[in-house]
């Protein structure tokens, strides 16, 4: 080895290289491509990823070991209103799905497909909904065709690109159903710059959920407050009782006595039913926490016909 370091060494000086070939470092082996494919496609769409509503909805988009984001906080999370495990690309996204599912709408499916196709409208096969026919989304390459944009491939193929909402809610409204969808954003200050494709994306969802009937907003994590999302947290991680699970018995009594107690204070009809159930009050709180967020009811009766403590 130290022949040829030599050699090498001597022809660095010369310039010459007639009688000798320098050594070379390995040559990386390629790296097989990970993108999506024709085959792939299928075979989530065969699986049911994009489809379905509540508990039975898989997102398109799922959180794994080979797809972190440098810039987002990524969440996956048991949604006890949802009744199944939901995945957020960021906590901008986490924290709204807090707050849209503690203000009470029917469903909300993360990483929702916009397919490029014709495809059914997002609401068909809802659940215990009226029978009613809705009309058929165009698909968004002819949403993109007609704005003028350009729909995308996924990354070296010629197979169209699936865009996905971030968050897409069912909502009841006096006499329908309605959808509402949001895309959540890192903008932290109004005057920030967004990028150009960015907007164009933007301007796609937007023209896409007008085309099936939906309201759109554009949040972002800088709308909920620090110590609401906190607050949010803290509520879910009380919903599972993962920490005191054999409170899990006494949630139906705690709540039937509390929602009983409409002429007191959350603090005194907390107090009342810890002394009714022999609970300590720490445990009467946090079954407080529990029933707000899993017992029907008992959530609108908290919030809307309680005075404060």
């Amino acid at each position: 080895m130290a022949a040829v370091f030599r050699e090498y060494a001597s022809v660095a000086q010369t310039g010459t290289s007639d009688d000798i070939a320098l050594p070379m470092e390995p040559s990386p082996k390629r790296r097989r491509m990970r993108g999506m494919t024709h085959a792939k496609l299928c075979k989530r769409i065969l699986l049911g990823h994009g489809t379905g509503h509540r508990e039975k909805y898989l997102p398109w988009l799922t959180l794994r070991r080979k797809n972190p984001s440098p810039r987002s906080n990524q969440v996956v999370s048991w949604m006890p209103p949802l009744n199944r495990t939901a995945h957020y690309f960021s906590r901008g996204e986490f924290h709204t799905a807090l707050l849209l599912l503690w203000l009470g709408v029917h469903d909300l499916r993360e990483q929702f497909p916009l397919w490029p196709t014709p495809h059914p409208h997002p609401l068909d096969g809802l659940p215990h909904a009226p029978d009613k026919p809705h009309h058929w989304s165009r698909g968004l390459l002819a949403i993109a065709t007609e704005a003028n944009i350009v729909h995308g491939f996924e990354v070296g193929t010629r197979v169209p690109y699936i865009a996905s909402l971030d968050l897409l809610a069912t909502v009841s409204l006096p006499g329908r159903t309605a959808l509402a969808a949001f895309s959540s954003k890192p903008i932290s200050d109004p005057n920030d710059e967004i990028g150009w494709r960015t907007l164009e994306r933007l301007e796609l969802e937007r023209r896409y959920t007008a085309d099936i009937g939906a309201f759109y907003f554009v949040s972002s994590s800088a709308l909920i407050p620090l110590l609401t999302a906190g607050q949010l947290e803290t509520w879910l991680d009380a919903s599972t009782l993962h920490c005191a699970p054999h409170l899990l018995a006494s949630s139906r009594e705690f709540a039937g006595i509390f929602n009983d107690c409409t002429n007191l204070q959350i603090n005194e009809a907390v107090g009342l039913a810890a002394a009714s159930l022999s609970l300590p009050l720490d445990d009467a709180w946090l079954l407080f926490r529990h029933c707000a967020c899993t017992v029907p009811g008992h959530r609108t009766s908290t919030l809307i016909h309680r005075p404060a403590s």
